[in-house]
Protein backbone atom coordinates (compact mmCIF):
# COMPACT_ATOMS: atom_id res chain seq x y z
CA UNK A 1 0.00 0.00 0.00
CA UNK A 2 3.21 2.29 0.77
CA UNK A 3 4.63 1.71 -2.52
CA UNK A 4 1.47 2.07 -4.40
CA UNK A 5 1.52 5.89 -3.05
CA UNK A 6 5.09 6.01 -3.75
CA UNK A 7 4.28 5.11 -7.20
CA UNK A 8 1.62 8.01 -6.99
CA UNK A 9 3.90 10.37 -6.20
CA UNK A 10 6.09 9.79 -8.86
CA UNK A 11 3.64 10.18 -11.53
CA UNK A 12 2.33 13.48 -10.15
CA UNK A 13 6.00 14.29 -9.99
CA UNK A 14 6.78 13.38 -13.52
CA UNK A 15 3.34 14.42 -15.38
CA UNK A 16 2.32 17.83 -13.06
CA UNK A 17 -0.93 17.81 -11.08
CA UNK A 18 -2.50 18.92 -14.41
CA UNK A 19 -1.59 16.52 -16.85
CA UNK A 20 -2.48 13.47 -14.03
CA UNK A 21 -5.54 15.04 -13.29
CA UNK A 22 -6.47 14.47 -17.10
CA UNK A 23 -5.28 11.21 -16.88
CA UNK A 24 -7.16 10.18 -14.16
CA UNK A 25 -10.43 11.50 -15.55
CA UNK A 26 -9.99 9.59 -19.18
CA UNK A 27 -9.49 6.40 -17.17
CA UNK A 28 -12.87 6.95 -14.79
CA UNK A 29 -14.46 7.47 -18.18
CA UNK A 30 -13.42 4.15 -20.08
CA UNK A 31 -14.08 2.43 -17.22
CA UNK A 32 -17.18 3.81 -16.90
CA UNK A 33 -18.43 3.15 -20.68
CA UNK A 34 -17.00 -1.28 -20.10
CA UNK A 35 -19.33 -1.11 -17.03
CA UNK A 36 -21.99 0.87 -18.69
CA UNK A 37 -22.40 -2.45 -21.19
CA UNK A 38 -23.48 -4.47 -18.69
CA UNK A 39 -26.54 -2.67 -17.89
CA UNK A 40 -27.41 -2.45 -21.59
CA UNK A 41 -26.69 -6.16 -22.21
CA UNK A 42 -28.90 -6.62 -19.45
CA UNK A 43 -31.44 -4.50 -21.07
CA UNK A 44 -31.23 -6.10 -24.31
CA UNK A 45 -31.87 -9.77 -23.11
CA UNK A 46 -35.11 -9.14 -20.93
CA UNK A 47 -36.30 -7.24 -23.20
CA UNK A 48 -36.17 -9.95 -25.63
CA UNK A 49 -37.40 -12.63 -23.03
CA UNK A 50 -40.41 -10.30 -22.62
CA UNK A 51 -40.57 -10.14 -26.90
CA UNK A 52 -40.27 -14.11 -27.13
CA UNK A 53 -42.89 -14.57 -24.27
CA UNK A 54 -44.93 -12.16 -24.45
CA UNK A 55 -48.64 -13.58 -23.31
CA UNK A 56 -51.63 -13.38 -25.53
CA UNK A 57 -54.02 -10.68 -24.86
CA UNK A 58 -56.77 -11.44 -22.99
CA UNK A 59 -59.26 -8.37 -23.14
CA UNK A 60 -60.44 -6.90 -26.56
CA UNK A 61 -59.78 -3.39 -28.02
CA UNK A 62 -61.97 -1.00 -29.54
CA UNK A 63 -60.82 -0.04 -32.98
CA UNK A 64 -62.65 3.25 -34.19
CA UNK A 65 -61.61 3.65 -38.03
CA UNK A 66 -62.37 7.07 -38.86
CA UNK A 67 -61.74 6.86 -43.12
CA UNK A 68 -61.98 10.82 -45.03
CA UNK A 69 -62.75 9.05 -48.30
CA UNK A 70 -66.63 8.79 -46.58
CA UNK A 71 -66.39 11.16 -43.87
CA UNK A 72 -65.98 14.64 -43.23
CA UNK A 73 -63.20 16.71 -42.51
CA UNK A 74 -64.98 18.58 -39.83
CA UNK A 75 -64.71 18.67 -35.81
CA UNK A 76 -68.16 17.47 -34.35
CA UNK A 77 -68.49 14.72 -36.46
CA UNK A 78 -65.63 13.36 -34.68
CA UNK A 79 -66.03 13.60 -31.86
CA UNK A 80 -69.43 12.57 -31.81
CA UNK A 81 -67.90 9.37 -33.14
CA UNK A 82 -65.23 9.54 -30.15
CA UNK A 83 -67.98 10.07 -27.35
CA UNK A 84 -70.09 7.17 -29.44
CA UNK A 85 -66.72 4.71 -29.31
CA UNK A 86 -65.93 5.52 -25.55
CA UNK A 87 -69.48 4.22 -24.86
CA UNK A 88 -68.67 0.99 -26.74
CA UNK A 89 -65.52 0.75 -24.87
CA UNK A 90 -67.99 1.00 -21.50
CA UNK A 91 -70.54 -1.31 -22.77
CA UNK A 92 -68.18 -3.95 -23.59
CA UNK A 93 -65.84 -3.55 -20.95
CA UNK A 94 -62.96 -3.37 -23.24
CA UNK A 95 -59.38 -2.79 -22.63
CA UNK A 96 -58.88 0.76 -24.57
CA UNK A 97 -59.64 2.77 -27.44
CA UNK A 98 -57.34 2.90 -30.30
CA UNK A 99 -57.95 5.04 -32.99
CA UNK A 100 -57.13 4.90 -36.96
CA UNK A 101 -57.16 7.74 -39.07
CA UNK A 102 -56.91 7.34 -43.15
CA UNK A 103 -56.94 9.72 -45.96
CA UNK A 104 -56.02 9.17 -49.54
CA UNK A 105 -53.00 11.37 -50.73
CA UNK A 106 -54.04 11.06 -53.94
CA UNK A 107 -58.04 11.51 -53.45
CA UNK A 108 -58.24 13.28 -49.96
CA UNK A 109 -61.43 14.84 -50.15
CA UNK A 110 -63.02 11.35 -50.73
CA UNK A 111 -66.58 11.03 -51.92
CA UNK A 112 -68.49 13.38 -50.03
CA UNK A 113 -68.29 16.58 -51.23
CA UNK A 114 -67.81 17.88 -54.68
CA UNK A 115 -63.63 19.23 -55.24
CA UNK A 116 -64.79 22.98 -55.81
CA UNK A 117 -66.19 22.87 -52.56
CA UNK A 118 -62.99 22.01 -50.97
CA UNK A 119 -59.44 23.89 -49.62
CA UNK A 120 -58.30 19.96 -49.53
CA UNK A 121 -55.41 18.99 -52.15
CA UNK A 122 -52.87 16.57 -52.18
CA UNK A 123 -50.20 18.55 -51.63
CA UNK A 124 -51.81 19.98 -48.35
CA UNK A 125 -53.48 16.71 -46.94
CA UNK A 126 -50.78 16.04 -44.60
CA UNK A 127 -51.00 19.81 -43.55
CA UNK A 128 -54.76 19.46 -42.52
CA UNK A 129 -54.28 15.81 -41.13
CA UNK A 130 -52.03 16.93 -38.74
CA UNK A 131 -53.69 19.55 -37.62
CA UNK A 132 -57.05 17.07 -37.33
CA UNK A 133 -55.67 14.64 -35.45
CA UNK A 134 -55.43 16.47 -31.97
CA UNK A 135 -59.40 16.01 -31.99
CA UNK A 136 -59.27 12.04 -31.51
CA UNK A 137 -56.84 12.89 -28.30
CA UNK A 138 -60.57 13.89 -26.62
CA UNK A 139 -61.51 10.39 -25.87
CA UNK A 140 -61.27 9.56 -22.54
CA UNK A 141 -60.38 6.02 -23.18
CA UNK A 142 -57.49 6.83 -25.70
CA UNK A 143 -54.66 3.84 -26.23
CA UNK A 144 -52.92 4.37 -29.55
CA UNK A 145 -53.97 6.39 -32.52
CA UNK A 146 -52.49 5.34 -36.16
CA UNK A 147 -52.66 7.43 -39.51
CA UNK A 148 -52.90 6.45 -42.37
CA UNK A 149 -52.35 8.04 -45.98
CA UNK A 150 -53.94 4.94 -47.60
CA UNK A 151 -56.32 2.55 -47.52
CA UNK A 152 -53.89 -0.22 -48.52
CA UNK A 153 -51.95 0.48 -45.75
CA UNK A 154 -55.01 0.32 -43.11
CA UNK A 155 -55.16 -2.96 -44.85
CA UNK A 156 -52.19 -4.57 -43.75
CA UNK A 157 -52.41 -3.21 -40.37
CA UNK A 158 -56.08 -4.76 -40.34
CA UNK A 159 -55.46 -7.82 -41.53
CA UNK A 160 -52.29 -8.18 -38.35
CA UNK A 161 -54.67 -7.34 -35.94
CA UNK A 162 -57.98 -8.14 -36.82
CA UNK A 163 -58.38 -10.58 -33.87
CA UNK A 164 -57.32 -8.00 -31.27
CA UNK A 165 -59.85 -5.95 -31.81
CA UNK A 166 -63.99 -5.32 -32.00
CA UNK A 167 -64.25 -2.65 -34.79
CA UNK A 168 -66.44 0.21 -35.36
CA UNK A 169 -67.94 1.26 -37.41
CA UNK A 170 -68.43 -2.49 -38.04
CA UNK A 171 -66.15 -3.43 -41.40
CA UNK A 172 -69.37 -3.96 -43.65
CA UNK A 173 -70.36 -0.52 -43.14
CA UNK A 174 -66.52 1.09 -43.75
CA UNK A 175 -66.05 -1.32 -47.09
CA UNK A 176 -69.78 -0.26 -48.42
CA UNK A 177 -69.07 3.12 -47.07
CA UNK A 178 -71.74 3.50 -45.75
CA UNK A 179 -71.38 4.64 -41.94
CA UNK A 180 -72.45 8.88 -42.22
CA UNK A 181 -72.59 9.11 -45.85
CA UNK A 182 -75.02 7.10 -46.75
CA UNK A 183 -77.24 8.47 -44.20
CA UNK A 184 -76.47 12.40 -45.59
CA UNK A 185 -73.84 12.34 -42.71
CA UNK A 186 -76.38 12.86 -40.40
CA UNK A 187 -74.76 12.79 -36.82
CA UNK A 188 -76.27 10.37 -34.63
CA UNK A 189 -76.87 11.09 -31.45
CA UNK A 190 -79.29 8.59 -30.34
CA UNK A 191 -77.00 5.84 -29.08
CA UNK A 192 -75.49 8.50 -26.67
CA UNK A 193 -79.16 9.24 -25.29
CA UNK A 194 -79.46 5.52 -25.23
CA UNK A 195 -76.44 5.34 -23.00
CA UNK A 196 -77.53 8.02 -20.50
CA UNK A 197 -81.39 6.38 -20.31
CA UNK A 198 -79.54 3.03 -18.91
CA UNK A 199 -76.87 4.53 -17.31
CA UNK A 200 -77.44 8.07 -15.78
CA UNK A 201 -74.52 9.01 -17.43
CA UNK A 202 -72.04 9.67 -20.17
CA UNK A 203 -68.65 9.85 -20.46
CA UNK A 204 -67.56 12.75 -20.98
CA UNK A 205 -64.92 14.22 -23.91
CA UNK A 206 -61.23 15.00 -22.59
CA UNK A 207 -59.36 17.80 -22.78
CA UNK A 208 -55.68 16.83 -21.49
CA UNK A 209 -54.12 18.56 -18.89
CA UNK A 210 -51.55 20.61 -21.12
CA UNK A 211 -54.00 22.22 -23.11
CA UNK A 212 -56.20 22.86 -20.02
CA UNK A 213 -53.46 24.49 -18.23
CA UNK A 214 -52.61 26.55 -21.66
CA UNK A 215 -56.34 27.42 -21.85
CA UNK A 216 -55.81 29.26 -18.16
CA UNK A 217 -52.73 30.71 -18.97
CA UNK A 218 -54.06 32.41 -21.79
CA UNK A 219 -57.24 33.72 -19.82
CA UNK A 220 -55.11 35.35 -17.16
CA UNK A 221 -52.50 36.32 -19.40
CA UNK A 222 -54.63 37.93 -22.02
CA UNK A 223 -58.24 39.22 -20.19
CA UNK A 224 -58.49 42.20 -18.81
CA UNK A 225 -58.02 42.07 -14.70
CA UNK A 226 -61.53 41.13 -12.88
CA UNK A 227 -62.85 39.98 -16.11
CA UNK A 228 -64.15 36.26 -17.14
CA UNK A 229 -65.00 34.67 -20.60
CA UNK A 230 -67.37 33.78 -22.47
CA UNK A 231 -66.48 31.61 -25.59
CA UNK A 232 -68.76 32.54 -28.62
CA UNK A 233 -68.80 30.81 -31.58
CA UNK A 234 -70.70 32.22 -34.76
CA UNK A 235 -71.06 29.90 -37.60
CA UNK A 236 -70.83 31.51 -40.89
CA UNK A 237 -69.97 28.89 -43.96
CA UNK A 238 -71.10 28.59 -47.43
CA UNK A 239 -73.25 25.05 -46.18
CA UNK A 240 -75.93 24.80 -44.13
CA UNK A 241 -76.54 28.85 -44.11
CA UNK A 242 -79.68 28.41 -41.84
CA UNK A 243 -77.41 27.64 -39.03
CA UNK A 244 -75.59 31.15 -40.10
CA UNK A 245 -75.24 34.01 -37.63
CA UNK A 246 -76.96 37.47 -37.99
CA UNK A 247 -73.82 39.53 -37.44
CA UNK A 248 -76.21 42.77 -36.71
CA UNK A 249 -78.18 40.73 -33.87
CA UNK A 250 -75.21 39.62 -32.03
CA UNK A 251 -73.26 42.79 -32.45
CA UNK A 252 -76.21 44.31 -30.59
CA UNK A 253 -76.45 41.72 -27.96
CA UNK A 254 -72.61 41.46 -27.36
CA UNK A 255 -72.73 46.17 -27.08
CA UNK A 256 -75.67 45.70 -24.67
CA UNK A 257 -73.68 42.96 -22.44
CA UNK A 258 -70.46 46.03 -22.29
CA UNK A 259 -73.16 48.05 -20.49
CA UNK A 260 -75.12 45.43 -18.10
CA UNK A 261 -72.02 43.02 -17.67
CA UNK A 262 -68.62 44.70 -18.05
CA UNK A 263 -66.88 42.37 -16.37
CA UNK A 264 -67.33 39.73 -19.36
CA UNK A 265 -65.52 39.25 -22.21
CA UNK A 266 -66.09 37.29 -24.94
CA UNK A 267 -63.84 34.77 -26.44
CA UNK A 268 -64.74 34.57 -30.29
CA UNK A 269 -63.17 31.28 -31.25
CA UNK A 270 -63.70 29.66 -34.84
CA UNK A 271 -62.52 29.52 -37.87
CA UNK A 272 -60.63 32.92 -38.58
CA UNK A 273 -63.01 33.88 -41.60
CA UNK A 274 -65.74 33.35 -39.59
CA UNK A 275 -64.54 36.95 -37.68
CA UNK A 276 -67.00 39.23 -38.90
CA UNK A 277 -67.05 42.97 -39.44
CA UNK A 278 -67.42 45.18 -36.37
CA UNK A 279 -66.47 42.16 -33.92
CA UNK A 280 -63.04 43.02 -33.48
CA UNK A 281 -63.99 46.42 -33.07
CA UNK A 282 -65.62 45.40 -29.64
CA UNK A 283 -63.66 46.30 -26.26
CA UNK A 284 -65.32 43.31 -24.67
CA UNK A 285 -64.29 40.72 -27.28
CA UNK A 286 -60.98 38.95 -28.15
CA UNK A 287 -60.46 37.00 -31.30
CA UNK A 288 -58.49 33.84 -30.30
CA UNK A 289 -57.41 33.17 -33.74
CA UNK A 290 -55.35 36.38 -33.32
CA UNK A 291 -53.19 34.41 -31.07
CA UNK A 292 -52.57 32.14 -33.68
CA UNK A 293 -54.90 28.95 -31.93
CA UNK A 294 -54.98 25.31 -32.98
CA UNK A 295 -58.35 23.63 -33.15
CA UNK A 296 -57.84 21.98 -29.96
CA UNK A 297 -56.97 24.94 -28.28
CA UNK A 298 -60.00 26.71 -29.55
CA UNK A 299 -61.74 23.23 -27.73
CA UNK A 300 -59.69 23.81 -24.46
CA UNK A 301 -61.03 27.85 -24.72
CA UNK A 302 -63.80 26.61 -24.64
CA UNK A 303 -63.84 24.10 -21.87
CA UNK A 304 -62.40 26.36 -19.40
CA UNK A 305 -64.55 29.15 -19.81
CA UNK A 306 -67.28 30.07 -17.64
CA UNK A 307 -69.79 29.10 -20.51
CA UNK A 308 -70.52 29.03 -23.93
CA UNK A 309 -72.79 30.43 -26.24
CA UNK A 310 -73.03 30.00 -30.20
CA UNK A 311 -75.07 29.29 -33.56
CA UNK A 312 -75.20 25.29 -34.02
CA UNK A 313 -71.54 23.55 -35.62
CA UNK A 314 -69.14 21.50 -34.87
CA UNK A 315 -67.53 22.69 -31.63
CA UNK A 316 -70.51 22.93 -29.97
CA UNK A 317 -69.77 19.30 -29.37
CA UNK A 318 -66.82 19.97 -26.79
CA UNK A 319 -69.67 21.35 -25.01
CA UNK A 320 -72.75 18.99 -25.55
CA UNK A 321 -70.26 16.21 -23.68
CA UNK A 322 -69.18 17.75 -20.79
CA UNK A 323 -70.83 19.87 -18.08
CA UNK A 324 -70.03 23.19 -19.54
CA UNK A 325 -73.33 25.69 -19.06
CA UNK A 326 -73.73 26.74 -22.65
CA UNK A 327 -76.65 28.19 -24.56
CA UNK A 328 -76.96 26.46 -28.54
CA UNK A 329 -78.97 28.44 -30.96
CA UNK A 330 -80.16 27.30 -34.35
CA UNK A 331 -80.29 23.96 -34.39
CA UNK A 332 -81.88 22.54 -36.92
CA UNK A 333 -85.38 21.13 -36.61
CA UNK A 334 -85.22 18.78 -38.68
CA UNK A 335 -82.52 16.95 -36.14
CA UNK A 336 -84.49 17.73 -33.78
CA UNK A 337 -87.41 15.56 -35.18
CA UNK A 338 -85.02 12.86 -36.40
CA UNK A 339 -83.73 12.70 -32.44
CA UNK A 340 -87.29 12.34 -31.48
CA UNK A 341 -87.52 15.74 -29.80
CA UNK A 342 -89.61 18.78 -29.46
CA UNK A 343 -89.23 22.15 -29.96
CA UNK A 344 -87.47 23.55 -27.00
CA UNK A 345 -86.03 20.16 -25.82
CA UNK A 346 -82.58 19.35 -25.01
CA UNK A 347 -80.74 15.85 -25.01
CA UNK A 348 -81.26 14.08 -22.11
CA UNK A 349 -78.01 13.64 -21.02
CA UNK A 350 -78.02 17.78 -20.61
CA UNK A 351 -77.74 19.55 -17.43
CA UNK A 352 -80.62 22.55 -16.06
CA UNK A 353 -77.53 24.61 -17.02
CA UNK A 354 -77.43 23.76 -20.59
CA UNK A 355 -80.01 24.63 -23.30
CA UNK A 356 -80.58 24.86 -27.01
CA UNK A 357 -82.79 26.62 -29.65
CA UNK A 358 -84.17 25.20 -32.51
CA UNK A 359 -84.13 27.30 -35.96
CA UNK A 360 -87.53 27.76 -35.31
CA UNK A 361 -87.05 30.00 -32.47
CA UNK A 362 -86.26 33.33 -34.20
CA UNK A 363 -82.96 35.04 -32.84
CA UNK A 364 -83.06 38.48 -31.16
CA UNK A 365 -81.17 40.76 -29.10
CA UNK A 366 -83.58 40.44 -26.86
CA UNK A 367 -84.04 36.70 -26.61
CA UNK A 368 -79.94 36.35 -26.44
CA UNK A 369 -79.79 38.95 -23.97
CA UNK A 370 -82.63 37.15 -21.85
CA UNK A 371 -81.30 33.49 -21.83
CA UNK A 372 -77.57 35.03 -20.94
CA UNK A 373 -78.79 36.99 -17.71
CA UNK A 374 -80.70 33.50 -16.83
CA UNK A 375 -77.75 31.09 -17.11
CA UNK A 376 -75.12 33.70 -15.90
CA UNK A 377 -76.94 34.72 -13.34
CA UNK A 378 -76.54 30.92 -11.52
CA UNK A 379 -72.79 30.78 -12.23
CA UNK A 380 -70.00 31.32 -9.88
CA UNK A 381 -67.41 33.97 -11.01
CA UNK A 382 -65.40 32.90 -7.99
CA UNK A 383 -64.96 29.56 -8.16
CA UNK A 384 -64.02 29.80 -11.66
CA UNK A 385 -61.07 32.79 -10.98
CA UNK A 386 -59.96 30.33 -8.01
CA UNK A 387 -59.69 27.74 -10.85
CA UNK A 388 -57.58 30.14 -13.11
CA UNK A 389 -55.25 31.07 -10.76
CA UNK A 390 -54.67 27.30 -9.05
CA UNK A 391 -54.36 26.01 -12.51
CA UNK A 392 -52.70 29.00 -14.86
CA UNK A 393 -49.40 28.48 -12.99
CA UNK A 394 -49.13 25.16 -14.72
CA UNK A 395 -47.34 25.33 -18.03
CA UNK A 396 -46.11 23.00 -20.21
CA UNK A 397 -43.91 24.19 -23.47
CA UNK A 398 -41.01 21.65 -24.32
CA UNK A 399 -41.69 18.32 -23.45
CA UNK A 400 -38.22 18.06 -21.42
CA UNK A 401 -37.00 21.38 -20.73
CA UNK A 402 -38.00 24.26 -18.48
CA UNK A 403 -37.64 27.96 -19.43
CA UNK A 404 -36.06 30.17 -16.70
CA UNK A 405 -38.47 32.30 -15.46
CA UNK A 406 -36.98 36.12 -14.66
CA UNK A 407 -40.09 37.89 -14.84
CA UNK A 408 -44.15 37.26 -15.67
CA UNK A 409 -44.69 35.46 -18.49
Amino acid sequence: MFQKGIDIYRKIRKHGVLTTCKIITDKLYSFWLRLGLWPIKVRFYYNLMKLIFAPNFQKKRILGVWDFKALPWSVGDPLLFIERLSILKIKYNAEEVDICVIYDSDNPIGNRKKAEDNNITSDNAQDYMLEFLPLFSTCPYLGSIFQFNSRKEFYHFLKSNVERYDMFPPLAHHLGETYNYADYGFPNFNEVQDFYNSHGYIPYLRIGDRDGFWAHWFYLNYLPENTVPVTLSLKQTSHASERNTNPVVWLSFIDQCKIDFPEVVFVFVGLREETFDGLRKRSNVIIAKDFGTSIIEDLALIRTSLMYMGTSSGVNTIAQFSDLPYLIFKFPEWCLHRLELKSGENFSFATDRQKMFSTQILVTPELLLNEFKALYSKLDRNKWCSTVLEKARNKYGHPSARVKMNSKN
